[in-house]
Parts: C-alpha cells; sequence; structure tokens
C-alpha cells in the first residue's frame, strides 16, 4: 500500500480546532482530554485507525508553534491533501502570514516529520501509539 503523509504547522492556539477537524475527518477518535494533557509536555499526541495502521496523526508541541502529521492511504489521501491544504490558509489568512509553505507528500522523503520525531527520541512507531494509549 502507498502512504501520503501531509505536516502544517500553527500556533498553539489553533491545536485544540486543527486537531478535532482533522480527526474527524479522517475519521479518527479524538480525545481532548488527553490532547490537552500532551499538550503541556515534551510528549506528542496521536490517533490511528483501528483498522489500517498507516492512517494517524501526530501533533508535536515543540514550542508556540506545533504541528500536526497525518499519514494515510492512497484511497483517501486528494481528500485528506486538500483539507491540509485549506487548513493551512486558513490559519495563515488569520494570522495575515504569507502563504510560502507547500503542503505536499512527505513521505519517505527527508521532510518526512513522522521519521524525524523517532530518530532524534529513539522511538518507534509504536512507541508514539502506546504513549497514547493506543
Amino acid at each position: 500500500m502507498k502512504c501520503y503523509q501531509y505536516t502544517i504547522e500553527f500556533p498553539d492556539e489553533y491545536t485544540g480546532a486543527v486537531t478535532r477537524i482533522v480527526s474527524r475527518y479522517m475519521n479518527l477518535p479524538f480525545d481532548r482530554q488527553r490532547l490537552e494533557r500532551k499538550r503541556g509536555s515534551v510528549a506528542v499526541y496521536a490517533a490511528r485507525s483501528k483498522e489500517d495502521p498507516n492512517h494517524f496523526l501526530i501533533v508535536e508541541f515543540p514550542s508556540e508553534f506545533h504541528s500536526i502529521t497525518v499519514r494515510c492511504g492512497e484511497s483517501v489521501y486528494q481528500d485528506v491533501e486538500s483539507l491540509m491544504i485549506r487548513l493551512d490558509k486558513r490559519i495563515r489568512e488569520k494570522k495575515q502570514e504569507p502563504l510560502i509553505h507547500k503542503v505536499k507528500n512527505q513521505y519517505g522523503t527527508e521532510n518526512d516529520k513522522v521519521q524525524r520525531l523517532m530518530v532524534s527520541n529513539n522511538w518507534s512507531l509504536e512507541d508514539i501509539f502506546k504513549s497514547n494509549g493506543l
């Protein structure tokens, strides 16, 4: 199965809304309490599909700007990519920031945010999900 992965960054105040919207759109569980607990730490928030382990999202809280990375399969990637582009554009317009960032497939590239997260923290993908009770 071919995988697709997209990342957008946003200010802290958008974390809950962006995570909720993406979770609903991708039909993933959303746990606001767990998100808020993870948000104030160096941990990450993650959610994934029970049916497809390659269908998930990961939210990182590195500083005042957070990021959400989503991974999905070929059957839904165009819809997910479109959602991520729209969210990125809407946030940047509200913040009056230039639209210079391109939302594109990062899976397996040098910009693969999930891979970089795992390497920098010496985690496996399963470690990320286990730390979120998944």
